[in-house]
């Protein structure tokens, strides 16, 4: 989905993408191998949560720049 500039209608690139976990039970085949070998974490941390950093309760935040203008407000989305 397109996300656009609210100042001038331009369509804003992706910054950043900050995730909860780095996989899941699904694709937990790509883990780098010294994540899958580090110390067990505490119970009810998922296993690709090493950074113990929680994002509105395990989304992912994505910050979205406007290419014509750094004046220009940025968006924040969680997903």
């Amino acid at each position: 989905m397109p996300r656009v500039c609210s100042v001038c209608d331009t369509e804003m690139d992706p910054l950043l993408t900050i995730a909860t976990t780095e996989w899941n039970g699904a694709t937990d085949s790509w883990a780098p191998e010294g994540d899958q070998a580090r110390d067990p974490l505490r119970p009810g941390v998922p296993p690709a949560n090493y950074t113990r950093i929680v994002i509105a309760s395990g989304y992912s935040l994505q910050l979205h720049i406007c290419p014509v203008s750094t004046e220009h407000p940025h968006l924040e989305l969680i997903q």
